[in-house]
């Protein structure tokens, strides 16, 4: 299987010329599908299959060509690359593309639904039997762990799973379970006991579960922003049998291999915001310069001008601080305190850099041709998403009352 090498800009500019090449004519053949959403989504609210079958299509294109396993560590077959390149390499793409249902994003790996570090924790039986699929991006899955009364809270999850001999039985419910619509296999988390639980010191196991399995089942799908459809999920578990061989990670320890997906989430969201953030600013500077009012461009007038230095201002310390706990993380520092400060402050810039781009294209800036409101739909939704505002700076205070301010 063939990795990506050389430096990161290299690695950065063939991931780029490699989606130039061989995606964006797959996105232009889908574009008639992805811009009607009357087209894009079933009356059930699920994607169109031919979406599906082309993000599946990407994926396996970009992991022959060995960009999609790249940051999968070298032992699991990936390329093994850093944490600071991957911020680089999603920058890169949503910088590049801005918003919207590209197959460009389908390229690289996703944590919650493709070959991660997570995957170290899965026994031989199931990795031997499992992981070339989705190495190789012909089987994607999610990530179960928020329900509808535990959310942030993830530690007051309700879905149980109950041992039989070499089997377990799974019965819950998840909500906000992104990819599952179109999921091959949930790792879904439950309670294994309840005691530890409850005093909140672990009892809580990863499962690998096929989304087809007998009494696994997609409720309804949550739609958003007014969509027709949506990629998340209510997902309902009656008495799905799984063998203890499909158990991921340690008995009742899982609670710290979902911690170890969300971290790597949290800078993952930073790098879109990021990449979002400078493609909203490019435009707003170019139509301000293109655009007359009362005898001049709009860029001369104080106003905008305050704008777009706010924007900029904003997305350059956003990208520093995200290179910077990239670096950080790639030396194997506990980056937890790094990650929410960048986090919460990469999303928080990326929605006043749309909120201003918006402002500064007046009504255009409301048209669906500009997509400038598809973005800011999505720099909102992850402001919530791998840790909301509240929860990030309730990690921050914490860090700071431990007296860890060695910035």
């Amino acid at each position: 299987m063939n990795h990506p090498g050389g430096e990161p800009g290299m690695v950065v500019a063939g991931l780029l010329d490699f989606v130039r090449k061989a995606i964006e004519p797959r996105d232009e053949a889908l574009s008639e599908v992805v811009e009607d959403p009357r087209r894009r989504y079933q009356r059930d609210g699920a994607e169109a299959p031919e979406l599906t079958a082309a993000r599946r299509a990407a994926r396996i294109e970009s992991a022959a060509a060995g960009y999609y396993q790249m940051f999968c560590p070298v032992e699991l077959g990936g390329g093994g690359l850093g944490h600071q390149l991957s911020f680089l390499s999603w920058e890169a793409l949503h910088h590049r593309y801005g918003p919207g249902e590209l197959l460009a994003y389908n390229t690289i790996s996703h944590w919650a639904n493709g070959p991660s570090v997570i995957w170290s924790k899965a026994s031989p039986q199931l990795f031997e039997s499992v992981f070339p699929r989705v190495i190789t991006g012909e089987a994607s899955g999610c990530f179960g762990m928020s329900e509808p009364g535990a959310g942030s809270d993830a530690l007051a999850m309700t879905t149980r799973a109950t041992r039989d001999g070499d089997t377990w039985s799974i019965t819950g419910s998840k909500q906000w379970t992104s990819f599952s619509p179109t999921a091959d296999y949930i790792l879904l988390f439950a309670v294994t006991d309840a005691e530890l639980s409850k005093a909140r010191k672990g009892g809580i196991s990863c499962f690998y579960v096929p989304m087809g399995a007998p009494g696994a089942r997609v409720e309804s799908i949550i739609r958003m922003f007014g969509e027709a459809g949506g990629r998340e999920a209510i997902l309902s578990f009656e008495d799905v049998r799984v063998p203890d061989e499909n158990r991921i990670g340690e008995l009742n320890r899982g609670f710290d291999l979902a911690m170890l997906g969300a971290s790597q989430g949290r800078l993952y969201n930073s790098a879109r915001s990021v990449g979002l953030g400078r493609w909203a600013l490019e435009r707003s500077a170019a139509y301000a310069q293109s655009r007359w009012a009362s005898g001049k461009p709009i860029a001369e007038y104080q106003s905008i001008q305050n704008m777009l230095a706010d924007m900029a201002v904003e997305v350059y310390a956003a990208r520093t601080m995200g290179l910077d706990c990239g670096a950080r993380a790639d030396t194997g520092a506990d980056v937890r305190r790094e990650l929410a400060m960048t986090k919460l402050f990469a999303t928080n810039a990326a929605v006043r850099a749309f909120d201003n781009a918006m402002q500064i294209h007046g009504a255009l800036g409301l048209t669906n041709e500009l997509r400038l409101h598809d973005g800011w739909k999505t720099v909102r939704a992850i402001r919530i998403a791998d840790g909301t505002d509240e929860i990030l700076r309730r990690t921050i205070a914490r860090e700071v009352l431990r007296g860890r301010m060695d910035f």
